[in-house]
Parts: structure tokens; C-alpha cells; sequence
């Protein structure tokens, strides 16, 4: 027997109950039974169907004949609406998912600007970079790459690569890498699930199948729409290069783009769809998979919520040390990796491990290399950081167990049914599995034609992360089982209902368990009677139908648990053949959630209105406010004179923010010779200016000189910082300090780079330098300080000496005379090259030869070799070594013996010359003395000997 999973058909009409199943009268010679039943149709005109005994369907009216063709129900009540709502919805879905890929690439632009000093735009910049690696003249091209980005990047969020595909002369190379983009999924999700809640308010969905047909239509637009999308936007271009013909492409375009993006919005729709749906009992799908599976169709929440408790915190933590640490460049840019960032924090914190790994071929020796990382592995990661990402992964547990507590009690079904314990783990398997999916990044190279090469990395959850998740779901389980209901009552009513959700969500989620418990018999007679415990489809939601049953449910105890044990009290028919049915609980019904708290009167639109008017008024009002503090600071600091903008500068320097003094008075110097103007290097610099004082200001029209005392190393000295006027600020004169007329605070000191150096070390910062095969000359503009400039040893063997310390005294002369450095080498050198040669020698002692082959030492035999038996060398005492080196470039340095060694031999003679005779063994010995000589190559921390033969 097939169950309908509601009381009424599709078009929203009720059923004539079968008289052979329900006890009724039949009918008799054709004779109709009319039910009249009110619809949503547009038209709002009432609707007459008659059901003949037969099953037959009878004539709509006298004398007409029925359609040849009866499309099916579900598809009999969708009307114009129906179609063009989730077709909207789709491309709202697709649109914003666009939209969020320009908010993030607008975000990674702006930090870019922020975080770079040139005066250069960020668009220019990027454009040049791209026109320097491929070789493309991005001049008049480059509006193309911006315009096309957001779509390509809107398609990696469907978890496919961009591709980069270049060919010439039969040559041709791909690259791809796969970085989903879940900002911009989250908006095209959040701007779908928006369009179709609002475009389908009054709209009624009759069954389910409407409601899927109309989420597929939804998910189909998405995808095509990508498709096109992707493909429209395709960056392509052809170029010449060194006399060949180049052609660049790229994109987004994958086999993944259309189904992923397809099940997005088809769960998106749903979703919106699902408030909007009028079908008044479950159907067997949701009850059987209840009754089999108690708490399934309420997995998701537990999980979500734990990952959001996870995440805000998580999140927020990441996104405020990438600015502190990062800056503003990768800190604007976390709508493109802090969701992924996110996630595999959340793998990794519940001790699973994070899998790298990596492939090449044709690439010479280079091969895969395969690493697992844990969130304490190497110390990459503070230890503070690692406890503060368990605990919070912890408390995430312990919400997803209150959670999991409220939304699937504890009940005698539950506890009946095994397979309730196998419910939350094995979603959370499934989770580990997705999750090793969708936290993938990777990237792929393939080179084809005269040379073939490939190579390709990956980062993912690793492979057990389905196994530590499905251990979690178990300890979740558990949990929810036995700790949570101790103390679940206890916490604050927001909090319990935010763990318990929506009271039209629990109510449903009660109506289905109820459903679940009374049985399959008992759902399969409950729909032999459901016209009577149905409400009308025109019935207002909260009201009882006519000959519903009192009590629908009566085993519903509390809101969202289930019924005692599995007898539900049902109103009893008298049917035909004597059998007894019970009603299937309703949606409509009241009685079926009678517990479950009152719905709340919606607010009057007037007064929602009003309010949200004086909220933007308020609103705007303090932002004005803010704005007008601000504006007040900065005009307080600037147009009173231009004494202040002095007084800004003096104080940059006192407090050691080079780059602020350079953002107030510009050096004029190329980037080589300002590499000393950083924050960190001067904020190190011993015997600073410790105080300043402003003493007055001479003014002549737009030219102004500030005279000052300044205080450096307990010696005050004047200074004047000449100042200029060429911009207003409304009322006031703008002063700025004249980078034309020299600035008294900036000097300058020369430094000799050795040969092959590339780096300072300057008040304890590393400052790159130049690299060149010669020494030279550099020369660095600086503020008044002291500077401790030293060069950093390659490694322990070498040394460039001690730091030389430049004193810069405000007001002083330049100084002339530059520092210089020779290279030397440690008493580490010597003594590691003499363990490394003596260890030679004790192996060469081990041979039993007299000649040993690549050993400072022999015994030349000279007679018959039998009579020479049984060679035994010892050192008796080890060489000592000295080096020395020709030139300041060479990594080969020259050794050789500055005290010889001495090595004994002992051996037996045979003294009998007589061949006849036995042979006379006497024991023998000689010494001789060990020189050597050779070079050594220093690289870092790794010595390598050559020998002279």
C-alpha cells in the first residue's frame, strides 16, 4: 500500500477517503461525491473535484469531456511564480557570489595601497608585475584582467582550479592552483536564500515536490550561469616574445563548476523554500528516516554550532595577529584565506594534522616530499597559542553536546533504537571526509613538447581526520547522553534558546518525532483518516481544523521532546471493516506542539519603520559625531602654525619612528641609501635625541623657519627646520617641512661592503645591501643616533670581526670617513679541519698495509713482498694544520702542515734467506713522520677537504 505523505493532493485539494480501505459508503452508478476545497491560486476562485468509486478520474463538469493529458500533480500547481522565483533566485546566487570576490579583491587592493609607499596606483603596479612574468603588454589589456577576475575568481568557489595555459612554437606549459573562495560562496548563498524568501512571500508550495522542482530550477540557473560566466571572462592573449608567437589563457572553468554550484543553490533554495510550504503532515521520507535514525534531520545543528563557536574566535584571533604581524596587505586580504585558514586551525586543534606534500618530475633530483603537520609540531606555533586552540576546540565540543542534548532528547524511543548511538559519529565520519575535500589547496604544473615536466602540492586535512571526527562525534554522544541533562536547565534562557533554535523549527522537528513514534502501521492508518486531521489549506496557521482530534500527539511532553513511549492517543473511526487508525500528527495542528512557546505577535510594519528611521538617525548622528572629533584632532594638531607640524617631526625622531619623519620630510635619497630609515633600526639606535624645545617661528609669507634646541648624549644644540605653505585647509594654511631646502636632522655615513656580502647587521636588524663580487662603497642618510653596523658571519667559520659604532650628532658634520671590514676565520676552522684530517688518519692506521692507498704514509718494501708480514700502524702523534687564503672572494682555502706527526709501524721480517729452510719470523718496527697539505671549501657550517696527492 502507498502512503501519501499528506492529507491532501498537490494542488492543495483534499482526498475522498477510499471506501474500501476507510469504511465509506461507495458510490453507485457513477454517481459523484463533490469536496469542495479552497486553494492559493491566484485567482482565489473555488475548485470542485469528484472521485468516482472506480478511481477513475469523473468529468470536471457536465457534458465535458477529460483532458487527454493530465501533467503530473506537482507540476499541475506551479503557476508563472513558481518558475520565475527560484530563476531569480539563481542569478541572485551567482551575482553575489560575483559581488563577494570584487569586495575581496577591492579589500586586498586597498591593504595593498595602505602597506605600499610608492606613489604609484595599485592597479599600475599589479599590471606591470603581470606584464614583467608572462610577457604581456598590459597597457592597453589590463582593464581586461580586472574586469575578468571576479568571475574567475567567483568559479574557484566552486572548488575549481584556475588555469593558466601558455603555448608556443608546439611548446606548451599549464599551471592550475585550487583555492576555494568561501566569502564569495557565503555571499552568493546568503544573496539566493535573501531573493527567494522575499520573491516568494504569500507564495504557497503545495508538496515537497514542488518545493525540490523549484530548488533545482534555482541550482540549474546558478550553475549555467557560472558556465557562461566563466567562459565569457576568460583571460586571453597573444603576444610575441623574443621572435616567437605566445599565447596565454586563463581560467577558472573546471568539470566541478556545474555540479557544485548546482547543489548550492538546489540546498539554498530549498532551504527559503521550506517556510513557504503548505503540506500539513510529514511525509514518509522524513518519518521514516526518524523513526530509523532518531535526530538525522537535526545532525547539521550541533555541528554547525560548533564550528561557529570555533570560528568567530578563531577567526578573529587570526585576522588580529595577521595584522599585527603581516600588516595591512595580508590582513585586508582575509576574505580570500581566512575562511580556509579557519578551518584547518579547527582540524588541527582537534588533534588531527594537517597533510603537505608535494611532486616533480623532469625537474633533475627533485622529488616529492611528504610532511604531516600538528598544531605543535616544530614549535611553529606559540605554546600559549596551541593551549588557547584546545581549549577552544574543547568548549566547541561541549556547546555541540548541549546542543545535540536539546534538539534530540533522550527518550524511551531513542534509547530503543541502536542505531541513535551511530547517528552523531558517523555524521561527523562524513564531515571528516568533506572536510579533506573542501580545506584543499593545491596546485598542479605540466610542461609538454620538447621537455616534459610536472609538478604539483597539496595541503589538506590528513587522511585519519574522519577517524579523530568520528572519535569526537562519540565523545559528543556521550555527552549529550549522560553530562549535558544535569545541567542543560541551568543555563540562561538566551543561551538555551540559542541552542534549541527556532520555535517554528522545534515545533516541526516535534511533529515529525511524534509522527516517528507512533509507527509505520499506525502512520499508514493515520493517512486512511487524514482528511479528518488535516486543517484546510485555506486554515490560518495556530488553529484547529474542523474534526481534528483534540490531541494529536498526547505523548508530547516539553517543547522538542518526544512522546513517552510509542502509544500516541489518536481519535478512533468506526471503519467498515472494524480495523482501528490513529491520526498523523499535523504542522497546522496546535494540539501536536501544544507546549511549545507562543509565537510571538509580529511587529506592525509602521512602527518597524519608525524604528529603523530613528535607528539611522541615531546612527548617523554619532558617526557625524565621531567624524567631527576626529577632523577637530587633526586640524588642533596641524593649522595653528607651523610650528606643530615641527614639533610632529622632533617628536617622531625622539621616539624613533624613522618612517614617520619620513612620511613628514621626505630625504630625497634613492631606496639603497634610506635602508637605515626603518623603525627598527633607528627605534635600536643608542644616544638618540632624549628631548626637544620649540623656541619660536619666523614666518615670511608661504616660507617659515622653526628654530629649535635639541638634546642628544647631554649636549643641546639649535637647529632650524625650514617649513613651507603651498595647499590650505579651509581656513588655515597647510604647513609642510621644505624638502628643498635640506632638513638639519638628516646625515649621512659610508660603509666598505666586503665581496659576496648581501647583508648588514645594524643595531641588531638585518639590512640587505647589494651583493657584488668587489668591495665597494655604500652609503646610508640617517638621523641623529648611534649605529652599530657589523657583518654577519655566513657561518662559524668565518668572521668579519666585531660592530663598528658611527656616532650621529644632530648638528654635526658628515662623516668623510667610511667603515670597513676584512674577512678572517675562526679557531673553529682549524680545529674542525684537524678532527676531520686526523679522523683520516686513524682510518688510514686501520688498514693492515704497508702501502695503503690515499694515506700521508707508507713503507716502501724492497726485496721479495713475502718476506713482509703482519703491518700495524699507530699514530703516535697527530699533525697540526694552519690555513690560509689569497683572496677575500674564494670559498677554497689552502692548508698545510705547521708541525709534522710522527706514525709507527710494526711488522714481522723474515730473516731466513734460505728458501729451503723454515722461515725465521723477528718482529720489526720503523716510524716516519706525517706532513699533509690540500684545500678546504667553506660552505656555512660545512667543511670540504681536498688532499694533495
Amino acid at each position: 500500500m502507498t502512503m501519501p505523505s499528506s492529507a491532501h493532493d498537490p494542488a492543495g485539494e483534499s482526498r475522498e477517503p477510499d471506501p474500501q480501505h476507510t469504511g465509506g459508503a461507495p458510490a453507485t452508478g457513477g454517481t459523484e461525491h463533490p469536496e469542495t476545497s479552497h486553494t492559493a491560486a491566484d485567482d482565489g476562485a473555488d475548485r470542485t473535484r469528484a472521485i468516482p468509486s472506480d478511481g477513475t478520474t469523473a468529468p470536471t463538469s457536465a457534458g465535458t469531456a477529460a483532458p487527454a493529458y493530465t501533467p503530473p500533480a506537482a507540476l499541475a500547481s506551479m503557476t508563472g511564480r513558481h518558475w520565475w522565483v527560484p530563476v531569480v533566485a539563481g542569478l541572485g546566487g551567482y551575482a553575489g557570489t560575483v559581488i563577494g570576490s570584487i569586495i575581496a579583491l577591492l579589500l586586498s587592493a586597498l591593504g595593498l595601497a595602505i602597506s605600499n609607499d610608492s606613489s604609484s596606483g595599485v592597479t599600475e603596479q599589479l599590471n606591470d608585475q603581470l606584464g614583467d612574468a608572462v610577457g604581456v603588454d598590459t597597457e592597453t589589456s589590463g582593464w581586461s584582467w580586472i574586469v575578468s577576475a571576479p568571475f574567475q575568481l567567483a568559479a574557484m568557489a566552486a572548488l575549481v582550479p584556475l588555469r593558466a595555459i601558455i603555448s608556443a612554437d608546439g611548446d606548451s606549459a599549464s599551471g592550475g592552483i585550487t583555492v576555494p573562495q568561501y566569502f564569495a560562496l557565503a555571499c552568493g548563498i546568503a544573496a539566493a536564500w535573501f531573493l527567494a524568501r522575499k520573491l516568494s512571500a504569500g507564495l504557497r508550495v503545495e508538496t515537497r515536490a514542488v518545493q525540490w522542482v523549484m530548488a533545482a530550477l534555482s541550482g540549474v540557473t546558478w550553475g549555467l550561469l557560472a558556465l557562461i560566466g566563466t567562459v565569457l571572462t576568460a583571460l586571453q592573449s597573444d603576444t610575441t616574445m623574443f621572435y616567437t608567437d605566445v599565447r596565454l589563457r586563463i581560467t577558472a572553468m573546471g568539470g566541478l563548476l556545474f555540479p557544485v554550484l548546482f547543489v548550492v543553490g538546489l540546498l539554498t533554495a530549498a532551504a527559503a523554500f521550506n517556510a513557504r510550504s503548505t503540506q500539513t503532515t510529514p511525509g514518509r521520507v522524513v518519518i521514516g528516516a526518524e523513526r530509523t535514525a532518531p535526530g538525522l534531520l537535526q545532525v547539521l545543528r550541533p555541528m554547525a554550532v560548533q564550528f561557529a563557536v570555533f570560528g568567530s574566535l578563531a577567526g578573529l584571533g587570526l585576522l588580529i595577529f595577521v595584522f599585527i604581524k603581516l600588516g595591512a596587505a595580508a590582513g585586508f586580504s582575509a576574505l580570500l584565506w581566512l575562511p580556509l585558514a579557519v578551518g584547518w586551525l579547527f582540524v588541527a586543534s582537534l588533534l588531527s594534522g594537517l597533510y603537505t606534500g608535494g611532486a616533480a618530475s623532469g625537474f633533475g633530483d627533485l622529488a616529492g616530499r611528504h610532511d604531516v603537520f600538528y598544531l605543535w609540531s616544530d614549535g611553529t606555533i606559540p605554546a600559549w597559542a596551541v593551549v588557547l586552540s584546545i581549549l577552544l576546540a574543547v568548549v566547541s565540543v561541549v556547546c555541540a553536546a548541549l546542543v545535540w542534548a536539546h534538539v534530540r532528547p533522550v527518550d524511551q524511543r531513542v534509547t530503543r533504537n541502536p542505531f541513535s548511538w551511530a547517528v552523531l559519529p558517523l555524521a561527523y565520519f562524513v564531515l571528516g571526509l568533506l572536510l579533506m575535500w573542501l580545506l584543499r589547496v593545491s596546485g598542479t604544473f605540466l610542461g609538454e613538447g620538447s621537455s616534459t615536466a610536472s609538478a604539483g602540492f597539496s595541503v589538506r586535512p590528513a587522511g585519519w581526520t574522519c577517524l579523530v571526527f568520528l572519535l569526537w562525534g562519540v565523545v559528543i554522544e556521550l555527552l549529550a547522553r549522560f553530562v549535558a541533562p544535569a545541567f542543560m536547565h541551568s543555563l540562561p534562557a538566551p543561551l538555551t534558546r540559542a541552542l534549541r533554535g527556532s520555535d517554528r523549527a522545534r515545533g516541526r522537528a516535534a511533529v515529525v518525532a511524534s509522527a516517528a513514534a507512533m509507527g509505520g502501521a499506525g502512520v499508514a492508518a493515520a493517512h486512511r483518516t487524514a482528511p479528518h486531521a488535516s486543517a484546510p489549506d485555506d486554515a490560518v496557521p495556530g488553529t484547529t481544523a474542523p474534526g481534528a482530534p483534540a490531541q494529536a500527539a498526547a505523548g508530547t511532553t516539553s517543547p522538542g521532546q518526544y512522546p513517552a513511549d510509542e502509544r500516541v492517543s489518536a481519535q478512533r473511526d468506526v471503519p467498515a471493516a472494524g480495523e482501528q487508525t490513529r491520526t498523523l500528527p499535523s504542522y497546522d495542528d496546535p494540539t501536536s506542539t501544544a507546549s511549545m512557546p507562543v509565537q510571538r505577535t509580529p511587529m506592525d510594519p509602521a512602527k518597524k519603520k519608525r524604528i529603523r528611521l530613528v535607528a539611522i538617525i541615531v546612527g548617523a548622528l554619532v558617526l557625524l559625531g565621531v567624524v567631527a572629533a576626529v577632523v577637530f584632532s587633526i586640524l588642533s594638531r596641524t593649522v595653528f602654525g607651523p610650528d606643530n607640524q615641527a614639533e610632529e617631526l622632533l617628536r617622531s625622531v625622539q621616539n624613533g619612528k624613522a618612517s614617520a619623519v619620513t612620511d613628514t620630510a621626505n630625504p630625497n635619497v634613492n631606496t639603497a641609501e634610506r635602508a637605515l630609515l626603518t623603525d627598527g633600526v633607528y627605534g635600536a639606535a643608542q644616544n638618540r635625541i632624549s628631548s626637544y624645545e620649540v623656541k619660536d617661528t619666523d614666518i615670511n609669507g608661504d616660507h617659515a623657519t622653526v628654530h629649535a634646541n635639541v638634546t642628544q648624549d647631554g649636549v643641546t644644540t639649535p637647529v632650524d627646520v625650514p617649513m613651507v605653505s603651498d595647499s590650505r585647509n579651509g581656513l588655515f594654511k597647510s604647513w609642510r617641512v621644505d624638502d628643498s631646502s635640506g632638513n638639519p636632522l638628516y646625515q649621512t655615513f659610508s660603509v666598505e661592503v666586503p665581496a659576496g656580502v648581501g647583508e648588514l647587521t645594524v643595531n641588531d636588524q638585518k639590512v640587505a645591501v647589494d651583493q657584488q663580487n668587489d668591495t665597494r662603497t655604500q652609503q646610508f642618510t640617517v638621523l641623529p643616533g648611534d649605529y652599530a653596523v657589523g657583518v654577519a658571519s655566513p657561518g662559524k667559520y668565518v668572521t668579519y670581526g666585531g660592530n663598528q659604532v658611527a656616532e650621529i650628532r644632530a648638528g654635526a658634520q658628515s662623516m668623510e670617513s667610511s667603515m670597513s671590514f676584512s674577512r678572517s676565520f675562526t679557531p673553529a676552522l682549524e680545529q674542525d679541519l684537524t678532527k676531520q684530517l686526523n679522523a683520516t688518519l686513524d682510518q688510514c692506521a686501520q688498514k693492515a698495509e704497508f702501502e695503503p692507498q690515499g694515506c700521508p704514509f707508507e713503507y716502501s718494501i724492497f726485496g721479495d713482498k713475502k718476506d713482509y708480514r703482519n703491518p700495524s700502524w699507530t699514530i703516535e702523534r697527530y699533525p697540526t694544520y694552519s690555513v690560509s687564503s689569497s683572496s677575500e672572494t674564494s670559498d677554497e682555502i689552502s692548508y698545510s702542515t705547521s708541525r709534522s706527526g710522527e706514525v709507527r709501524l710494526d711488522y714481522q721480517y723474515n730473516e731466513e734467506y734460505d728458501d729451503d729452510e723454515p722461515a725465521d719470523w723477528k718482529d720489526k718496527d720503523t716510524t716516519s713522520s706525517i706532513y699533509g697539505s690540500g684545500t678546504v671549501t667553506v660552505s656555512g657550517d660545512k667543511l670540504t677537504v681536498k688532499t694533495n696527492d
